[in-house]
């Protein structure tokens, strides 16, 4: 995971190797963020190979993504493209075979919060769902944040984030409802109904 003499490379020298057209921009980038993407991709897939495939596809997309786009968190930059492909691999993966119920963050759950945005209009509604899950969670407990993004972002198991909050997996659910529910009332006092 190190570089030359165990340092590694910042994000920004990393992000100048892509403007550089340089390949050690993947090989620095898979050194210092390889383990982080392949948890979040396992998260999602629940198998070491999909997550590998999917890891490797994130390298070829930042590739193709950087320039033009110069990322002001490439962490959260690399995450989002791993989280979107891993998602985007299951559901290509769940047409073909049945995965066990509860395995995994369901897409209908996920879906309550992030539109189709294939049309103008869809996208400007994502924009202003995104525009109040922001305002939402900037105001909501610190539980209640780590708990929505564990759950919606990193698609960790329920199980999971209650033994890393150590409360029961129902009071996470509990706790989930609430989120929604809070964020219903919000969308729909912006005029937003999903």
């Amino acid at each position: 995971m190190e570089r030359n003499n165990g340092v590694l490379l910042s994000d920004e020298e990393i992000i100048a190797l892509y403007f550089d057209r340089d390949e050690k921009a993947i090989t620095e980038t898979e050194r210092k963020y390889k383990s982080y993407l392949l948890k979040i991709a396992y998260n999602v897939l629940h198998s070491e190979q999909d997550s590998e495939e999917c890891v490797n596809d994130t390298y070829l997309r930042v590739w193709n993504t950087i320039p033009p786009n110069r990322p002001k968190l490439f962490r959260a930059f690399l995450a989002k493209i791993t989280r979107n492909l891993a998602f985007d691999k299951y559901e290509n993966e769940n047409r073909k075979k049945r995965i066990p119920h509860g395995s995994l963050l369901s897409f209908d759950e996920i879906r309550d919060f992030i539109p189709d945005s294939s049309t103008p209009e869809a996208e400007l509604e994502a924009k202003e769902i995104s525009k109040v899950i922001n305002a939402y969670l900037k105001s909501t407990s610190d539980k209640n944040l780590y708990i929505f993004v564990s759950r919606y972002f990193f698609a960790m198991p329920i199980s999971s984030i209650a033994e890393r909050l150590g409360c029961s997996e129902a009071t996470v659910h509990k706790r989930i409802k609430a989120i929604k529910s809070e964020l219903r009332k919000r969308f729909e006092s912006e005029g937003i109904y999903i």
